[in-house]
Order: C-alpha cells, then structure tokens, then sequence
C-alpha cells in the first residue's frame, strides 16, 4: 500500500509539474509541488521496495515502475538505474516478479526517450563524429595545457605512454566541456563558437545516454535467454512479447532472441506454440503494431525469409522450417513471395541464390505443389543444378535444391510425361554431383563443402528415382573409372581427396540401399493388407446382394477358401516372409555380397592405418564414417569390426575431435540397431564422457542420453559418469545432465532411486572436492519426494558407514542423510542403528549434518516424538564430546609414542658408535700382534686410558 501510494503522489506532482509549464492557472493554491530532493527520496524508496523480502512487495513496486514509466512520469536519470533493477529481477524466484519485471523493460522501450530505432551502429558514428568535433574545438588554454601535458608524457617514455595519452585527451576534453557549462550556468555572454560547441556537447551526452540504454539491454541477454528457457510458460510468454516489441525498435539482441524463440516450436504445450508462431508473423511477416492482421509487402517478406536463414544454425534451420511450414498451411505467406523467391534464386548469385532455394525448400515441405510442377522443376533444373552450379561449384544451392527435391514423390517411369523428362535430366545432374565431377582434386575448401551437397543429392536420388539402386550403382562404377582407370590405362595413384569423396558415397549409398530395402518391404506389407481388406469387403458386398444359387456357391466357396487361410494364418506367413526376405538382403546382400562389398577391404585398410601409410585426416574421417554406416546395415559386419573401431577411436590424435565425435555419433546408432552386439562395449562409451575435447564429451551425454531414454541401454553404475558432467565446464553438458536426470524422474520405476546408492559410494571413492560432491548430490537428492523412498534410502546410506574408510567419506554421507526428508520413521532408524556411526560424531561437519537432520524433524514432529527426538540429540552430542577427547587423547598419545620411539632410535644409534670404537681398538690390537709375530706384549697404560675415556664420553652422551 505505501509502494502503492508513492507511486501515485509521484504521478500527481508530475502531472502538475507540466501543467504549470503549459501556463495553466486553475491550479489550486495549495498544491504545492515538492522539492527535488523529496522527489528523488521516493524514488530511492520506490527502487529499494523492489529488492524487497517478499515477493508480493517486489510485484508492487515494479507495477509501480511499470505505471511511472506508461505515464511518462519517470525522470530521465532514472530510466537507466530502473533498467537495471527490471533486467536483474529477471531471476528472481518468484513467477509473478519476474512478470513484471518484463512488462516493465516492455513499457521502457516503448516509452524511452530516445525515440525511433535504438540500433546502436548510428549512435556509435554520431558519437565518434561528436567527439572529433569536440577536440578539434577545445578552447586554446586548455588545448596548450593538454599538449604540454602529452610532450612530457612522450618524453618520460612509459610502458603506459599510449594509455596515459588516452587519458590526457579524455581529461582535456571534460575540462573543455565543464569550462563551457559553467559559463552557461554563470549567464555569461557565449560566443556563436561556445554556443555551437555546448550545442554538440548536449548532443554527445543525449548520445552517449541512448548508447548506454542500448547496452543494458545487449548486456542481459543471459537474462532474457534464462526467460525464454523457464519451465512456467508465463515467462516464456512475456519474454517472445518482448523480443516482438525489441524487433520493432531495432535492439540487435532481439534478433539472437527471436532465433533461440524459435526452438519453442517443439514445444509439448500447445499455446507456446502458438505464441512463438505468433511472434515469428509479428517480426518477420506482419506489418508492426498491427498484431499480425495487416501484412508486409511481399518482397519485405522474401528478404525478412532470407536475412533469418542466411546465418542459421543446423538447430535453427530446422526451427525456421517448422515456423514456415506451420505459416504454408494457413495460408498466411502470399504466394508472391515464393515468386519472388523463385526470381531471386534464378537470377542472383552467391549465398543469395542458395538462400533462396533454402527457403522455397522450406516451404515445400509444407505444401510440395510450390515444386511439383513441370515448370517449378525446369526452374529448380537452372537454378539449382545448371550451369552457374556447375561453373562457380555453388555446392550450397546445390544441396537447397537436392533438399526441395526431397519434397516430391516417387516418379513412375512414362516418356510421355513432362514431369518423368525433366526429373530424368534433373537425376543425371544429381549423378554428377554425387560422383564430384565438378570438383577440385587440389582444393580441400572445395570438397568439404562438396559432402553435404553429395549427400543431399543422393538422398534426392533415392527419393524422385524409379530405380535408385541402378543409379547408386552408376554412381559407384564412375567413382571406381574416376580413382582406379579402366583395365586397358589403369592409374598409378589417386589424390586423397578423391579417395576420401569415394567413401564418403560409398557408406551414405549403403545406408540409403538399407532404408530403401525396408521401404519396399512396408509397401509389400501395406499392398498386402489392403488385398486382404479388399478381399473382405468384396466378400462382404458378395454376401449383401446374393440373388441366385451360383451366386451362392461361388460366395460359399470364397469364404470356405477365406476361412481356411484364416486358420492356418497364410497372411501372416506371407507377412512374415517378407520381412525374412527384407532381413535377408540386409545382412547378407548390401555390404557382404554386393558391389559394395568389393570395396569393404580397402575401406578396412584405410581405416586401419596399421603403418601409418595415410596421413591425409580427410581421408581417415571419411574412411571411418563409411565404415561405421556399412555396420549399420549388416548384424554380422558390424560384430566383426566393432573391435577395430574402438582401436581408431583410442589411437586418435588428440587434436583430431572431429573424427572421435563422429565415432561417437556413430556408436550411439549402432547401439540402437545392434543392441547386444554393442552392450559389452558400453563402459567405453561411457569412458568418452572424460575426453578432453569439450565436443567429444557434449556428442558423449547426447547419444547416451539418447538410448538411457529409449531403454537402449541399461542404466548402470556407469550413471556416476553422467552425474560428474553436472559440474562441467561446459554449460551446454550440465544443462543436458540435468535434462537427463529430470526425464528419468519422470518414470514410474524410480530410477534415481536406485543408482543414488551407487552414485554416492563411487562419487565419494574418487576423491571429488567436497563442494563438487555435494552440488551433484544437493541436485540428485531433489528428486527422491516419496517418504518411503527417503526412509529406506536413509538406512541404505547408514549401514554404508562401517565400510567407510575415511572420515571424510562418513562426512559425505552425513549429508546426503542431511539432504533427505525427515520423519519418525527416519528417526526411529537413526536411533536403532545408532552404533553404525557414533564413531564418526566427533567430527564437526558430521555432527553438523545430523543435527541438521534433528532440526528437520522438530519441525513437523509429533507430540509424542519429541522426546524421541531430544533424547537422540543428546545422544548426539554426549557421544560427540566423548569422541573428540578420545581423539585427543589419542593424538596425545600418538605424539608421546613417536618422542618414545625417537629416543630409543637415537640410543642405539649411540650405542652402536661406541660398539663399533670398540671393535676398531680389537681389530688393531689383532694387527699389532700378527705384526710381531704373535708375541704377546701387555697394553700400555695410556691406549687403555684412551679407550676409557671413548667409553666414558659415548656413556654421557647416550645418558644425555
């Protein structure tokens, strides 16, 4: 209420502050407008109310903004400081603050006070304009001290000269400024130079204030994206409102938003979805402010299409596609703008040609008549594959061609059909490209860019062509003459890049021969369905109008026949056949005994490398995928090289992610085509999410959550790899960890549950920092709601202690039991097994987290447990201060030990001198008398008194 009732004396003294500037006089005599200062205290008030401890209070007073802002009430040097309160309540914890905090950035764009366009290009040219300007012009007793100032600096000659320069000009250049101002405010008379240079003074602050409005908001787009990603679709529904009002003023940030909104289109929740296809019409079809009602000029629309695509992701390219697919169905696009479309792709050059056919791509996939037509495909011929493809190698509007070819269906051999002429003519441009005749053997630029358009062509090929596997045969003979010679001029040698365009067909022809087999086989299936149904709606029609007696017989007959193949189940059998048959030609007859199968040793060579012989990395890339889409096809091929490539996979150069990354894709197909054959290799996988290539890892979590979702493979205590990836270094890899984990507490089965056990003792034995191990389980154990799950995980973790071998080990599963949901039944375990871990209470942070547990439940305890519980606290702390003296006692101990045993070493160490003087004196007395003869001569008084006193001096020092 008081948030509430600043606002409103705030609107009221400015509504009559500019009621006084229009001269009005029916002003009352007593309202009396405040002072600046009072003024600026309730907005200090107003902005702290926003931080605010509760929620309720933060809405209000950003409703509160939100209203000052409408009203045009807030004062200019306020606009900048509650954009930053706007932009930082984005993340606050509550829905409803950060809704408001959007509809307030939303209200300050459309009511700031630079008007039009906040592009900050023009702003930055009019600033640097400004500022030449203004050093040109700095008045001459400044300009001499500044110049003074910048020859001393050249002559000391500092390491920071250049940066001190800087500061010199900058400091020169406010003084000119401040000198000005004073003059103004001191009603000096100005010159028509000091009026212009205050003038270009006023222009750079008005200036510099819009480029630093602007940069609030490019700065919070981590805030914005945060918005556009949150789990409650209030969020999400402001956020694309306000990147729709951020398009219509030009703010750069608007445009990354409005592509990352995009990905909104998978949405499960059907009014996000309408609200980014609503955005997307608003932003790049309609005209703005008109809700998508009124439309833009056809040729705006076309170049709104192509500026989205020009610089897309893979990501966003299939987002884009969605959204004008959804409009194509509508009928919201105007057909002229795939006229134009279709002009520009025939007419224009470079990206702006691919471009274009990119988009009418799009939109065919929505509606194939914008293609399907014998003039649309002779145009598609010259655009897309004729000879300005072909001179200029544009293999991008190649690929956007082959790509809208997709669109089309199967075509039926008759020369008599314009539509069969121009897709025959438009297959052998396919050929061509396929087989790279178009290619540079020298050029690598040229032939990377080549494999996506061979791809694209050959997956056209199999899409429009009667016969797909005689022109993949064509397309494989050509590379073959092309590589090897014919018979009668056989070639030497070949240029690895060629080798590597020849693999590169070869595998993608295997896999489409493998998708091509199992279409055919649905179409028998589906051909002979509908002969059974047809056969018995005619014998239904035949049973309804029987009129004679033969009539009745033949119909007797076809149900007896119908009956009895009916009961010895011939369709199923049929059924059954055929997919033996489709299994058949995929295992033995693609890649074991086809014309493929020809090339699979030299494929396997290449692959292998065994000495070192191919050094080309394309080459071995390309090698490499062939081999991996080969496996795909044949059960057998695939059990027999999977050893050799887990090998390349090991022995690949550090610096080579992109081959690792792409085996790893591989893997993951392979595992959901061939499971069992794959599952004993599943701890390698898993391996690569410690590779230290960041995209290694990322394709790693991508594939293994892939096949943990669809129960490809079995989650086992691998998991505690993917529970590490929570604490990447990569954000992109945590969020993708989380998702894993969040999908998999969505299941019944209770999953988590079940590998929290595991998950803890692995995390704990590998020596994790104590902050990491505790941020992954903090996340884990969120997920564990159900009561029963906390009890029985609780005395899972306790009876862990007595198989702990250290204490930190004891101190991380004190907290996970901290993290848990507290009851009675929790406490009644504590309290039985409460000699599992008395040892470990004298340590402070497992006290802590057990104390931690007993606040849990004196919250919600019962009456009745109460005592339960205070009787166990003390227990807690009675045994943690018995713990902690027998520790001390024990170090107390252990210290006097070692001063013992120390004492003892030194001691021998003396009486082992003085043995050994003594055995030098007998050795030499034996030497003396081996010298004479072994006459015997009694030792003289003064070696005995010697020997005494060596005696008596290691008796002191040992005695010492």
């Amino acid at each position: 209420a008081i948030v509430n009732a600043i606002g409103c004396i705030l609107m009221r003294e400015d509504q009559e502050e500019k009621t006084e500037e229009q001269g009005e006089e029916d002003v009352k005599p007593a309202a009396k407008t405040m002072n600046a200062t009072n003024r600026s205290a309730l907005f200090d008030i107003l902005c702290g109310r926003t931080r605010d401890i509760t929620s309720f209070t933060r809405s209000a007073a950003l409703k509160t903004l939100n209203e000052l802002t409408e009203k045009q009430s807030l004062p200019l040097d306020r606009v900048g400081p509650v954009t930053e309160i706007a932009i930082d309540r984005l993340r606050d914890k509550t829905v409803m603050v950060r809704r408001c905090a959007m509809q307030l950035l939303t209200s300050l764009l459309e009511n700031n006070p630079y008007m039009g366009l906040l592009n900050p290009k023009p702003y930055q040219e009019k600033i640097r304009q400004l500022e030449t300007y203004l050093q040109s012009n700095i008045p001459t007793e400044i300009l001499q001290a500044r110049d003074t100032a910048m020859e001393e600096t050249k002559e000391e000659g500092a390491a920071t000269a250049q940066r001190e320069l800087q500061e010199i000009e900058a400091a020169a250049l406010a003084a000119a400024i401040a000198d000005a101002e004073q003059k103004r405010e001191n009603g000096e008379d100005l010159s028509q130079e000091e009026q212009e240079f205050l003038a270009k003074v006023r222009a750079l602050k008005y200036a510099t204030s819009a480029l630093e409005f602007i940069n609030l908001f490019e700065n919070a787009n981590d805030s914005f994206q945060s918005m556009l990603l949150s789990s409650n679709s209030s969020d999400v529904t402001e956020a694309l409102r306000f990147f729709v009002r951020a398009k219509h003023f030009g703010l750069p940030c608007a445009v990354h938003g409005t592509k990352s909104a995009l990905s909104l289109m998978w949405s499960t929740e059907q009014n996000i979805q309408e609200e980014v296809l609503q955005a997307f019409i608003e932003v790049f079809v309609a005209e703005p402010g008109t809700e998508g009602k009124d439309l833009l000029p056809e040729n705006q629309i076309a170049q709104n299409f192509l500026d989205l695509v020009r610089e897309a992701t893979v990501s966003e390219l299939a987002s884009i596609e969605e959204a004008i697919g959804q409009l194509v169905k509508k009928e919201i696009v105007p057909p002229e703008v795939f006229s134009i479309l279709w002009q520009m792709a025939s007419q224009a050059e470079g990206q702006l040609r691919a471009s274009s056919m990119l988009v009418i791509s799009m939109a065919a996939g929505a509606d194939a008549k914008i293609v399907d037509s014998a003039y649309r495909l002779q145009n598609l011929y010259d655009a897309g594959l004729g000879d300005y493809t072909e001179e200029h190698r544009d293999w991008n509007t190649a690929r956007s061609a082959a790509n809208a070819l997709q669109r089309l269906s199967r075509t039926k051999v008759d020369p008599s059909s314009a539509r069969y002429i121009i897709l025959d003519l438009i297959t052998e441009r396919l050929v061509a490209v396929a087989r790279g005749d178009w290619c540079e053997d020298g050029n690598k630029e040229d032939t990377n860019a080549w494999f996506c358009a061979a791809e694209q062509a050959i997956n056209a090929i199999f899409t429009i062509s009667p016969a797909p596997e005689k022109v993949a045969f064509e397309i494989l003979m050509g590379h073959q003459a092309a590589i090897f010679g014919s018979p009668e001029n056989p070639c030497q040698s070949t240029d690895d890049l060629r080798l590597s365009r020849f693999f590169f067909v070869l595998g993608h022809i295997a896999l489409k021969l493998l998708i091509y087999t199992e279409v055919l086989s649905s179409s028998v299936r589906r051909a002979n369905a509908a002969k059974t149904v047809k056969k018995q709606e005619s014998a239904s029609n035949g049973k309804a109008t029987k009129n004679d007696d033969s009539e009745m017989k033949s119909d007797g007959s076809d149900e007896e026949e119908d009956a009895i193949e009916a009961e010895l189940g011939v369709a199923q059998m049929a059924e059954a056949e055929t997919e033996r048959i489709a299994a058949e030609i995929s295992e033995t007859e693609i890649v074991c005994r086809g014309v493929i199968s020809l090339f699979t040793p030299m494929l396997l060579k290449v692959v292998a490398n065994e000495q070192g012989i191919f050094s080309s990395r394309i080459l071995v890339q390309s090698a490499t995928l062939a081999l991996c889409k080969c496996m795909c096809v044949s059960r057998s091929f695939c059990e027999k090289h999977l050893p050799l490539l887990f090998s390349v996979f090991a022995n690949a150069p550090n610096d080579d992610q992109d081959l690792r990354a792409n085996i790893v894709v591989a893997l993951g197909d392979l595992a959901f085509r061939f499971p069992n054959e794959v599952e004993p290799y599943t701890p390698k996988i898993y391996a690569c999410l410690r590779d230290q290539s960041t995209r290694v890892r990322r394709h790693t979590l991508m594939v293994l959550t892939h096949l943990i979702l669809n129960d490809m493979v079995k989650v086992k205590g691998q998991v505690c790899e993917i529970a590490l990836c929570l604490q990447d270094q990569e954000s992109g890899i945590r969020d993708m960890a989380r998702l894993l984990f969040h999908e998999l507490s969505k299941r019944s089965n209770s999953p988590i549950y079940n590998l929290l056990p595991d998950i803890i003792s692995q995390l704990s034995q590998l020596g994790l920092p104590q902050a990491i191990f505790r941020e992954i389980m903090s996340f884990l154990l969120v997920f564990i709601k159900k009561d029963r799950q906390n009890e029985m995980l609780l005395d899972k973790l306790i009876q862990r202690f007595p198989k702990c071998t250290s204490i930190n080990q004891k101190a991380d599963l004190a907290y996970c039991i901290a993290q848990l949901k507290v009851n009675d039944k929790c406490i009644k375990c504590l309290n039985d097994n409460f000699k599992l871990f008395k040892d470990a209470l004298f340590d402070e942070d497992v006290l802590k987290n057990f104390m931690t547990v007993l606040t849990k439940a004196k919250k919600n305890a019962k009456p009745e447990s109460k005592d339960a519980i205070q009787e166990l606290e003390n227990k807690f702390n009675d045994t943690a201060a018995t713990g902690m003296e027998n520790v001390k006692a024990s170090k107390k101990a252990a210290k006097t030990k070692a001063r013992a045993a120390k004492r003892r070493a030194q001691k021998k160490e003396y009486e082992g001198e003085s043995d050994e003087e003594e055995s030098v004196a007998d050795m030499d007395e034996m030497d003396e008398e081996n010298i004479h003869h072994n006459v015997v001569k009694p030792p003289s008084s003064e070696s005995k008194n010697n020997r005494r006193s060596r005696r008596t001096r290691s008796t002191q020092s040992v005695e010492a």
